[in-house]
């Protein structure tokens, strides 16, 4: 059997979908820095030598969703991207519960061991 091939419907846009196109390619060109320099501190958090970037790593491997991860540990997405850009730290009973919901194991390293 064959593979199908998509078809692909081609015509000229109106003049108000032109405006509209116009306006959603400057929405995208005025946002791009920002979220250019917003991944870059995502990158560089998430490369620390911390129990934070440990975590963030975790959440950048789960398979769940960043809304998943929120919901189930009950934080807001908003807070959770800022934990992962590293412009907020998270409070003790909320880093337990991003590792539960990680399934990351936490353990204390004994000394001598």
């Amino acid at each position: 059997m064959t593979e199908r091939q998509p078809r692909r419907t081609t015509r000229e846009l109106t003049a108000v979908e032109q405006l509209r196109l116009e306006r959603l390619r400057e929405q995208v060109a005025a946002e791009l820095p920002d979220m250019t320099a917003r991944d870059q501190l995502r990158k560089e958090a998430r490369t620390e030598a911390t129990l934070s970037g440990d975590l963030r790593r975790a959440i950048h491997a789960s398979p769940m969703s960043l809304s998943s991860i929120a919901k189930e540990t009950r934080m807001d997405p908003i807070m959770l991207d800022e934990f992962l850009t590293g412009e907020r730290t998270l409070r003790s009973d909320v880093m337990d519960r991003l590792a539960g919901v990680l399934d990351y194991d936490l353990r204390p390293v004994r000394a001598g061991a």
